[in-house]
């Protein structure tokens, strides 16, 4: 099975197992997974909405990159009830003196209005707080592993024998 790493501003369909994986802070990640016929798809968007719909990069905003990937996977299966979304990221990583526009906020907003509009449930969701996390996507059972960034095991230390 294939590892895929998914950049910002970036999306992925897949009809094969892979595994897909991201890192997110403020940005957020949808993962769609078919439970059907097993197609999936990911996004890793910036911000919301473009100021302008006609003039945008599709993968850099969640109002257009969620609805690409949700309509790439409905051409081949149009059922809403068929699908499961899970959401992660949207962290307010970036101390601001004012909350007057919270990106990670408007992030998940924006995520979670476009999947409630073409009806997919939202079976999972890791969302906000003040740290990154890293996400990855088994696109061949609809499971996504999600730590903390930053979060690493440390090894143990071996405890000395004792002599005797």
């Amino acid at each position: 099975m294939g590892k895929i790493l998914l950049l910002p501003g970036k999306f992925r369909i897949s009809k094969h197992p892979e595994v897909i994986e991201t890192l997110v802070g403020s940005c957020v990640a949808v993962c769609l997974y078919n439970i059907k016929n097993g197609y999936a798809a990911m996004n890793h968007f910036l911000r919301d909405r473009p100021a302008d719909n006609n003039v945008c990069d599709v993968g850099e905003f969640g109002s257009t990159s969620t609805d690409y990937i949700i309509r790439a996977l409905m051409k081949s299966d149009p059922a809403p009830n068929h699908y499961h979304a899970q959401v992660f990221g949207g962290a307010s990583v970036i101390k601001a003196k004012t909350n007057a526009y919270n990106i990670g906020r408007n992030n998940i907003d924006v995520a979670l209005e476009t999947l409630a509009a073409h009806r997919i449930r939202v079976i999972n969701k890791e969302i906000g707080g003040k740290r990154g996390r890293r996400v990855k996507f088994d696109t061949s059972n609809n499971t996504v592993y999600c730590r903390f960034a930053g979060d690493i095991r440390k090894k143990q230390k071996p405890e000395a024998q004792a002599q005797g």
